[in-house]
């Protein structure tokens, strides 16, 4: 992502990286008994002063309760990209949602090859009445696709025994402006008829393909520290959960790039 920061800005984001501040693997945000974590990162991390390179990007939350109950049903995770970053899709293969219902994590790859993004995993966590709680491992394939007409991923969720399920969170891509310029907008379908809600997720976006002999990044980036300096601190993501109560809890990364070269 390139990071538009004005040149003072970086210089001392940069000392402040140099002199060797660490930087929070993830961002906790709490609110009531609800509290959320939110971590992420690109790879690599050394990339060209101008211009940009391949990236991948690591995207992943937790969500807990303080209380014995389970916290309130999570309608939307919003994940906000800095606004510099850069999302390719042309010549890019797409995915219909329904070549990704009710089937198998295999038969998604297998028919949208082409379109396949990113990978990762979903935890939920399911309370039937009169039985105790417990873990549902899921899969979650990433692909590209369009939803009403705009850009989309649609991330394939494919749960494991106890509870084998298949489904689908859209997220619409959307440009928006200030800070984060690309917004993530995931809607989630009801987990285990509501009886269930997602605790963790994870989601890694990484493609590179070739459209009419040249070479394609899905997401790219270049860290253009200032002049002299080997780096920047940046803020790389803002994640928004939005449960059905009414809560919103928002927490925001700041991550670190290093001139490549």
């Amino acid at each position: 992502m390139r990071i538009g920061l004005s040149k003072t800005a970086l210089a001392a984001l940069a000392i402040v990286a140099v002199a060797g501040a660490g930087l929070a693997s993830a961002e906790v945000g709490q609110q009531g008994a609800i509290r959320v974590t939110f971590s992420g990162s690109i790879a690599p991390v050394k990339l060209p002063r101008t211009g940009t390179a391949p990236i991948g990007v690591q995207l992943g939350g937790k969500i807990k309760t303080t209380e014995p109950a389970n916290p309130p049903i999570l309608d939307r995770i919003i994940l906000e990209i800095n606004r510099n970053g850069h999302i390719q899709t042309k010549g890019l293969g797409t995915c219909s949602l329904g070549k990704l219902r009710s089937v198998s994590s295999a038969a998604a790859k297998r028919s949208c090859s082409e379109s396949l993004i990113g990978r990762g995993n979903v935890t939920s966590r399911v309370s039937f009445p009169g039985q105790g709680a417990f873990a549902v491992n899921g899969t979650l394939l990433a692909f590209n696709g369009r939803y009403k007409g705009a850009e989309a991923i649609f991330a394939q969720v494919t749960n494991g025994a106890p509870l084998v399920t298949t489904y689908v969170i859209v997220f619409e891509v959307k440009k928006t402006g200030g800070t984060f310029g690309s917004s993530l907008i995931g809607t989630l379908p009801p987990i285990a008829s509501e009886y269930g809600y997602i605790s963790a997720f994870n989601m890694n976006l990484r493609r590179t393909y070739t459209y009419k002999g040249k070479k394609m990044s899905y997401a790219s980036s270049g860290c253009p520290a200032a002049k002299g300096f080997p780096g920047a601190t940046f803020p790389l993501a803002k994640a928004s959960y939005e449960f059905e109560s009414g809560i919103k809890i928002t927490s925001t990364l700041n991550r670190e790039c290093k001139v490549r070269g």
